[in-house]
């Protein structure tokens, strides 16, 4: 059959199927065949084909990518759910790293990604099963019987990031560091420089994040097996009350459990007049570049967050590919880096020596 050349012209409107069939005087069933690997009982000769590609070429066809999902039941995107998502540009670099490692496995799949910054907590399975999403990884997901229950109905995969890790014998995959070590880091650390009176520093908002709680009972368990007394502080966002609550506790030190409450915390204390670290030694959580640009530069326990993200976003690609999902929750050990932030304190013979 003959190419119908008074139809080569490309339409003002995108091309379709039906235009490139109709110009190359075939069916449309012979263009999704050879365009799209469809069609598999329809039978196209290597010479028709050829001449199929070269009509598509001259009206400059291209592939519908909805219309493509929607055969596929694909979207070809993955969400990444965060909870009380700040500004991705406001200084600390977490959310960076975490996208970056995302991106690093996800592009070079052919997958999209969207940024959630909320979901309907009274509405989940409709929130995330819309088909938008062909699976989320849900960072900082909380452990609770619901959340869990939720999870399993949701009709897409999701793997949990930065989340409380399950029972054991559950079979929600999630990937983490081990909050629990990095904090016996930064303890070790600090009462290695003759510190007794060491603080703990969160945000009130922050409370019920896990690896928040996490870090929290790493932080206490690391004090008590050294025969100290734990120091909680739980403040708003501006920790303006903080310095006080060390100075009236006798501090010498304090933990912040993220890098950007840490060096919240350089900021009141500057303020206040506390010098860091001399009269003060701060430690964050995170450890991102940003800690080098912070003054003084800040000591931090590291986690691996872009390794984590692109370890829990290949877990989802595969999940969604329907392989075996038992193996793939892991956690990741934490290292220490050590900058400007801390030092030793000077009075520890005054210090009460357990």
């Amino acid at each position: 059959m003959a190419v119908d050349k008074s139809k080569l012209e490309r339409p003002s409107r995108p091309v379709t199927l039906k235009d490139v069939a109709e110009a190359a005087n075939v069916s449309t069933a012979a263009v999704s065949r050879v365009l799209h690997g469809g069609g598999s009982s329809v039978r196209v000769s290597e010479v028709r084909a050829e001449q199929i590609r070269a009509v598509a070429e001259r009206m400059n066809y291209r592939v519908n990518a909805v219309a493509r999902n929607l055969r596929m039941s694909k979207s070809h995107t993955i969400g990444v759910l965060f909870e009380n998502l700040k500004g991705l540009s406001d200084g600390p670099l977490y959310i960076t790293y975490l996208l970056d490692g995302v991106s690093s496995v996800l592009f070079k799949n052919g997958y999209r990604l969207s940024v959630l910054a909320e979901v309907d907590h009274d509405n989940v399975i409709g929130s995330l099963g819309d088909g938008q999403m062909d699976g989320v990884i849900w960072c900082k997901l909380a452990r609770d019987e619901e959340t869990i229950n939720l999870i399993r109905k949701t009709p897409i995969p999701i793997v949990a990031l930065n989340a409380a890790a399950p029972e054991p014998g559950s079979d929600v995959v999630y990937v983490n560091c081990d909050n629990e070590g990095g904090m016996e880091l930064a303890v070790a650390h600090l009462w290695d420089l003759g510190h007794r009176n060491i603080a703990f520093v969160h945000e009130w908002e922050e409370r019920n994040t896990p690896d928040c709680i996490a870090r929290l009972g790493g932080y206490e368990a690391a004090i008590k097996k050294r025969g100290g007394t734990p120091f909680v502080t739980e403040s708003q966002w501006f920790l303006d009350s903080v310095p006080a609550y060390l100075q009236a506790n006798n501090c010498t030190a304090a933990v912040g459990w993220t890098e950007s409450v840490a060096d919240r915390l350089l900021q009141r204390l500057s303020e206040s007049g506390i010098e860091v670290p001399a009269q003060m030694s701060v430690v964050g959580f995170d450890s991102t570049l940003y800690c080098e640009t912070t003054t003084p530069r800040l000591t931090a326990v590291r986690q691996p967050i872009r390794e984590m993200a692109a370890f829990a976003t290949q877990a989802l690609l595969d999940l969604i590919s329907g392989r075996d999902s038992g193996q793939f929750s892991k956690i990741f050990p934490c290292t220490f880096d050590v900058r400007g932030s801390t030092a030793i304190y000077l009075n520890a013979e005054e210090s009460n020596e357990p």
